[in-house]
């Protein structure tokens, strides 16, 4: 296979924003901006276009006509744009901003049967916020979070917060996101279906940010992480049942003020879908899964930790809703070993006492990687719960579980690998 060493650097920015990756030359256009997305940071929230050093441009006709004299850019591959050392184009992202991107060809290298193609070999500085206003808007940005005494430091602080770093960068999350995500160029994840997500998830934020819904309405990763459970759950949720504890995670019963049916229509429509994304994602492809933290551009290990959190909460909310479930799981051996993650990673046990603070991050620290694996432990655990309720049995029987093998246990075969990793896959 021939891949491309490539250097994508964010122009007219200070400190600098950049990042070597390694990448099949004959990657379609549209698949490289999927990528590029990921590996600087952004949402795919804004159109974005290629022109080549001809001066030739090429767009995507998803969702919109393309303009007079742009090209269809999943009908081009990376190759047609750059194909020797040296040569350059530029990717611009979000017409409004106009974050441009350089991409210069650093190295062409014949690879065989490479076992990671798409990969980070370096970089520096962390990706603007969205929407900031472009390279002029982000310098401000910055003075704004760096003085105190700024007009608009209070404003910037509670959008991004103090902590954040312009020279953060680390090729590890990156990595990790696109090998679980692209487990092989041939089976890369059709573009059309990472931007239909991609659009479903920010127009979701943008729901749960509008006006009328009460503080104690899930954010964006309970919300996945509450659907990941009752996607797994042993009975079936109506809407009715699970839509309150949405807007009120609390389970006190508060209820959104929506402005009009039109607000409510559009609430329902975009939970039910994600719901639906959610459900399939674990019933078709289950081994691929992941929560979506782990998908998400993130600065530090501390807010990594507080999403995952708010992922744990979501789960645990949804693992309790029915009661008889609930009780008949954590009552249960291994029931309440499998639980006792969430339980751990959503704080759950926090008021406990005599548990060493420090020894809790500890823990979970440990935990967050393994979180997806943890919910597919889960998901195999409760099945033989869900064939008795599609069946309509009553749950109320006491069934023995059959000895099972978990995808954390060394295999049965004696390869000495986890059963995950081997027979198990």
């Amino acid at each position: 296979m021939v891949v491309y060493e490539v250097r994508v650097s964010l122009l007219g920015i200070e400190p600098e924003v950049w990042r070597r990756v390694r990448v099949p030359g004959d990657l379609r256009l549209s698949e490289v901006h999927f990528l590029l997305q990921i590996i600087m940071g952004w949402t795919n929230s804004h159109q974005h276009e290629y022109v080549g050093a001809d001066r030739k441009r090429y767009g995507s006709a998803e969702g919109h006509e393309l303009l007079p004299g742009v090209l269809n850019e999943s009908q081009y591959r990376l190759s047609s744009l750059i194909s020797e050392p040296g040569d350059g184009c530029l990717y611009i992202y979000d017409f409004g901003d106009d974050w441009s991107h350089e991409i210069v060809l650093e190295a062409v290298v014949e690879l065989e049967e490479p076992d990671e193609p798409l990969w980070c070999l370096g970089g520096q500085g962390a990706c603007p916020p969205e929407d900031c206003g472009g390279v002029l808007g982000y310098f401000d940005l910055l003075e704004q979070l760096r003085d105190s005494d700024a007009e608009g430091h209070q404003e910037a602080v509670e959008l991004y917060g103090e902590d954040f770093d312009p020279e953060a960068f680390d090729c590890t999350f990156f990595n990790r996101l696109i090998t679980e995500r692209f487990s092989g160029i041939g089976e890369m994840m059709n573009p059309e279906e990472v931007e239909e997500q991609m659009r479903l998830l920010a127009e979701l934020q943008d729901f749960l940010d509008s006006d009328g819904l009460p503080e104690s309405t899930m954010t964006l990763l309970m919300i996945d992480g509450f659907f990941a459970a009752l996607a797994i759950h042993p009975v079936t949720m109506m809407p009715n049942q699970w839509l309150p504890y949405v807007w009120d995670v609390t389970g006190a019963g508060q209820q959104p003020g929506f402005i009009s049916n039109a607000q409510v229509e559009k609430g329902l429509g975009l939970m039910l879908s994600y719901m639906n994304f959610v459900v399939d994602h674990l019933s078709e492809s289950s081994d691929e899964y992941l929560p979506l933290f782990e998908f998400m551009q993130i600065e530090s290990e501390e807010e990594r930790m507080k999403l995952s959190m708010d992922w744990a909460v979501g789960f645990m909310v949804g693992a309790t809703i029915d009661k008889h479930v609930w009780e008949r799981t954590f009552g249960d051996e291994e029931g309440a070993d499998l639980l006792m993650p969430f339980i751990v990673m959503s704080g759950f046990l926090d008021e406990k006492k005599g548990v060493d603070p420090v020894k809790k991050a500890e823990i979970r620290k440990e935990l967050i990687d393994e979180m997806g694996d943890y919910v597919l432990d889960m998901q195999e655990y409760w099945a033989p719960m869900r064939r008795d309720f599609l069946a309509g049995r009553s749950l109320a029987r006491a069934a023995k579980a059959q000895p099972r093998v978990g995808r954390n246990d060394p295999c049965p075969c004696g390869s000495g690998k986890k059963f995950k990793q081997c027979c198990g896959k």
